[in-house]
């Protein structure tokens, strides 16, 4: 298992999904028509995503001009919920049959996590697309990277400073 995710299932409540298999992981590929790139795949089959209850762990932007937001779930197969179950929402992009923006997760802000799936220089990176919004930033290049920008603490910005 990858160390820095276990720790970051560890540190934050999270409600899991059931582990899938092999054979779930490779049907699902199949009805996507992508292989699923190495590092998500990997993640899928030890984590399989889930949802993470308030208080929601921090997600640290690597630009400025990138929100602070919090992680809400992230999907995976056979989730408890329908609309956490991974590729349920492919169609959401016109065009994207088989999809090169695979939706991942949102967060509480209703912005959208997607990995990109097409054979490019940010291939399988993990990104964020601001909802009502078609702005978007590529926040990590794999899941081990992007559980590392999850913080318990907000930044000072966020934190309410009335009761100094």
């Amino acid at each position: 298992m990858n160390p820095v995710i276990e720790a970051a299932y560890e540190r934050f409540q999270v409600k899991r999904f059931p582990l899938p298999t092999e054979e779930q992981v490779v049907a699902l590929e199949r009805r996507l028509k992508i292989p699923l790139p190495g590092h998500y795949r990997q993640f899928i089959l030890e984590f399989n995503g889930g949802c993470f209850p308030e208080p929601s762990p921090f997600i640290t932007p690597l630009h400025e001009e990138c929100p602070w937001d919090c992680l809400n779930v992230l999907w995976g197969i056979g989730a408890s919920y329908t609309f956490a179950e991974l590729a349920h929402d492919v169609d959401l992009f016109d065009g994207n049959d088989p999809p090169i923006i695979l939706p991942i997760g949102n967060t509480d802000m209703g912005n959208l996590l997607y990995l990109t799936t097409q054979d490019a220089p940010d291939y399988g990176s993990v990104c964020l697309k601001l909802a009502f919004s078609w702005t978007c930033f590529v926040i990590a290049d794999t899941m081990e990277e992007f559980f590392g920008l999850l913080r318990r603490e907000p930044p000072d910005h966020f934190r309410d400073t009335s009761e100094s």
